[in-house]
């Protein structure tokens, strides 16, 4: 269950994006993540996805130059892993 997606700006402050779509595609989950503009050049240095337990599934670096006027809309696609109970 994925629940909360952030980015870093310039390696500082953390932010968390708007989920616009989540939908499994074939084997996958895809999700669409909006970033909008902070209003002045940055760079997306990171970014980070949150189960529905709110724990860090996971993290990457990145490095994502935009413009002042550049909004962001993030894909993130998982593998379909079926679980088993023991």
């Amino acid at each position: 269950h994925i629940y909360r997606f952030q980015y870093q700006l310039n390696g500082g402050t953390w932010y968390t994006g708007e989920i616009n779509s989540k939908e499994v595609v074939g084997t996958n989950v895809v999700v669409f993540v909006n970033m909008p503009s902070s209003g002045a050049a940055d760079t997306v240095t990171a970014v980070r996805v949150y189960d529905n337990n709110d724990s860090l599934a996971g993290s990457q670096s990145v490095n994502l130059k935009r413009q002042s006027y550049n909004t962001g809309l993030l894909r993130f696609t998982f593998p379909l892993i079926e679980a088993t109970t023991e």
